[in-house]
C-alpha cells in the first residue's frame, strides 16, 4: 500500500470504515433479491420506458435514466448501478462537509444515514426514482455551494438541476424557493452592488428552474393534449379531502357528490389517503348515474376546494400530523398509512403483480426469474428491524440543531454558515412538507437521509466553531466567497478545502 494512500486512510478511516460496511450490505441486498425488487411503480416506469410518455401519474425523468442502462444491461445491472450512487452520496456528503472544514469524525457520521439505513438500501434495490431524486438534490447543493457564493451562472445551472428533480419527482416542485432564499442570503457583494448581484443570482436561479419545468410542459401539452408535470387527475390534494369531508354538510353538485365516499369518515380514515388517490375507482359509480363524459378530474378539483374552504382545520392538521410523523423515534404506522412493509425487507420476493407479469419483465431484462435468498433476506429483515435504521427523532433534532445555527445562536452568528446551514435544512423541510401535503409513506421520508445530516453537520460546526486543518498548507485552501450576509470574497466563512 502505497505511502500516499495509507495517509488517506488513516486520516479518514471512519469513512472508510462506513464505506466498506455500506458495499458489503450492498452485496447482500443485492445476492438476497434477485433480480432487483419490483414495486408497484417500477411497472409503469419499465413500461414507458422508450416511449417516455409524459400523461401517467409519474413524469419521465427516471425513465431517462433507465433507457441507457436497459439499453445494454439489465434489472439487475440497474440495481447494481444505483447502489453506487447510494455510495456516491456517502463520499459526496463527507467530501460537502469537509470543505466547509466540518470535523472528519462529524462528517462521516453525516454520511452514515445514507450508508448504512436499511430503508435506504431496500429502495436502492427496487426499480425506482427515489435514489436518483437524491442524487440530483445533493447535485444541487454542490452547485450553490461547491465554488463558493454562487453568481448568476452557477445559480442558473442549480435552478436546471432542480428542474430535472422535478421531472424525476414531481414533490421537488418546491424545492426552488428555499434555494432561491439561500441565494439571496448567500451571494456575495460589494458595498457599490447593493442588492443587485443577490438578485440577480435568485432570478437566475428562478429562470433556470421556470426555462426547465416549462420546457417540460410543453412536451406533455404535446403528448398529452395539456400543460402538466403528472400526477393524479383531481390534484394532489384530492385523497386527503375524500378521507375528511363531511358530504352530509356541504353543498356539492351531483358530480361532486359522486366523487365525494359513501364510507363513514372514519371507515374512510383507516382506509387511508392511498387508497383513494389509487384504488378507490370513482370512474365505476359515475358510470352507473351519469353519462360518460363527465369529467371526474374537474369534478375531483372541484370538490377538494370546496373542502379546503370548509373545513380548512381538518385538511392542514393532517397535514402536519403526517410531517411530524416522520421524526417518530422509531418506524410506525397508524391506520390509513401507506403500509410500513412495502419499504421492508420480506422473507419472500415481495410481488405487486401477477407472477406471470413479472416474469415477463424479468424476461425482457433478464433470464426470467426473480427469487429470494431466504439466509441473506433473514439477515437483512433483522438488521432492518432490530435498529439498522435512522431514528427520525435523531433527524428531528438536528433541524432543530439547524434552525438554532441559522438564527446565529452563540458562535453561529460570526461562523460564516447561517446561510449555508439554512439550504440543506430549508430543502428538506420544503420537500418533506410537500410530501406531506399529499399522504405520509415512510419512503417519502428519504431525501432526508441526505439533506438533514448535512444540515446538522453543518450547524454543528457553526455553533462549536471550525477548526483548520494544519496539515494543510495555505496554498492548497480554497478561497472562495463568504456565505453570510456581509459578503466579499475570501471571508472567514469561505470554503475552504476539498476531501483530500
Amino acid at each position: 500500500m502505497s505511502t500516499a494512500l495509507t495517509r488517506v486512510l488513516r486520516r479518514h478511516w471512519l469513512l472508510a470504515l462506513l464505506l466498506l460496511a455500506g458495499l458489503a450490505l450492498r452485496i447482500v441486498v443485492q445476492l438476497a433479491y434477485r433480480p432487483a425488487l419490483l414495486y408497484i411503480d417500477s411497472f409503469r416506469y419499465l413500461d414507458d420506458v422508450g416511449a417516455f410518455f409524459p400523461g401517467g401519474i409519474n413524469p419521465i425523468g427516471y425513465e431517462l435514466f433507465l433507457w441507457p442502462l436497459l439499453a445494454v444491461g439489465s434489472l439487475t445491472g440497474v440495481a447494481a448501478v444505483q447502489h453506487l450512487l447510494g455510495l456516491g452520496l456517502g463520499v459526496g456528503i463527507y467530501a460537502l462537509l469537509r470543505r466547509f472544514e466540518v470535523r472528519t469524525w462529524i462528517a462521516a457520521l453525516a454520511a452514515a444515514p445514507v450508508l448504512l439505513d436499511a430503508y435506504q438500501l431496500q429502495i436502492e434495490q427496487n426499480i425506482m426514482s427515489d435514489l436518483l431524486f437524491q442524487v440530483l438534490l445533493l447535485a444541487a447543493i454542490y452547485v450553490l455551494t461547491w465554488w463558493g457564493a454562487p453568481g448568476a451562472k452557477l445559480a442558473a445551472l442549480a435552478g436546471i438541476v432542480l428542474a430535472v428533480a422535478v421531472v424525476v419527482r414531481v414533490v421537488g416542485v418546491t424545492l426552488v424557493v428555499p434555494a432561491a432564499v439561500f441565494v439571496l442570503l448567500a451571494t456575495g457583494c460589494r458595498p457599490r452592488d447593493g442588492w443587485s448581484r443577490r438578485l440577480i443570482a435568485a432570478g437566475a436561479l428562478v429562470g433556470g428552474f421556470a426555462v426547465g419545468v416549462f420546457g417540460y410542459s410543453l412536451y406533455h401539452l404535446a403528448w398529452a393534449g395539456s400543460l402538466g408535470l403528472g400526477g393524479s387527475g383531481g390534484g394532489a390534494l384530492y385523497g386527503r379531502a375524500a378521507v375528511v369531508a363531511d358530504c352530509e354538510h356541504l353543498d356539492l353538485t351531483p358530480q361532486e357528490k359522486l366523487v365525494c365516499p359513501a364510507e363513514p369518515i372514519e371507515r374512510r380514515a383507516a382506509n387511508g389517503i392511498d387508497f383513494y388517490i389509487h384504488f378507490w375507482h370513482v370512474q365505476e359509480n359515475v358510470d352507473k348515474f351519469l353519462p360518460a363524459d363527465m369529467d371526474v378530474a374537474a369534478a375531483q378539483g372541484s370538490f377538494t376546494r370546496k373542502v379546503l374552504v370548509h373545513q380548512p382545520l381538518d385538511i392542514v392538521g393532517g397535514m402536519v400530523a403526517d410531517f411530524l410523523k416522520g421524526f417518530a423515534p422509531t418506524r410506525t404506522q397508524t391506520p390509513g398509512d401507506v403500509p410500513l412493509d412495502r419499504w421492508q425487507f420480506q422473507l419472500h420476493y415481495p410481488v405487486f403483480a401477477p407472477d406471470w407479469y413479472v416474469a415477463e419483465w424479468t424476461e425482457l431484462y433478464d433470464d426470467g426469474t426473480f427469487a429470494v435468498d431466504p439466509d441473506l433476506a433473514a439477515f437483512l429483515r433483522a438488521y432492518q428491524l432490530g435498529g439498522g435504521y435512522t431514528p427520525g427523532i435523531v433527524l428531528g433534532g438536528a433541524l432543530v440543531v439547524a434552525a438554532l445555527a441559522v438564527l446565529g445562536v452563540g458562535r453561529a452568528r460570526s461562523s460564516g454558515l447561517r446561510a449555508v446551514c439554512l439550504l440543506p435544512a430549508g430543502l428538506a423541510t420544503t420537500v418533506l412538507a410537500t410530501a406531506a401535503v399529499m399522504e405520509f409513506s415512510w419512503r417519502y421520508q428519504l431525501p432526508g437521509l441526505v439533506l438533514i445530516p448535512i444540515a446538522g453537520a453543518l450547524s454543528v460546526t457553526a455553533l462549536t466553531g471550525r477548526r483548520p486543518d494544519r496539515t494543510t498548507s495555505p496554498k492548497e485552501n480554497f478561497n472562495g466567497h463568504d456565505l453570510t450576509e456581509r459578503g466579499g470574497p475570501g471571508g472567514a466563512g469561505g470554503l475552504r478545502r476539498a476531501l483530500r
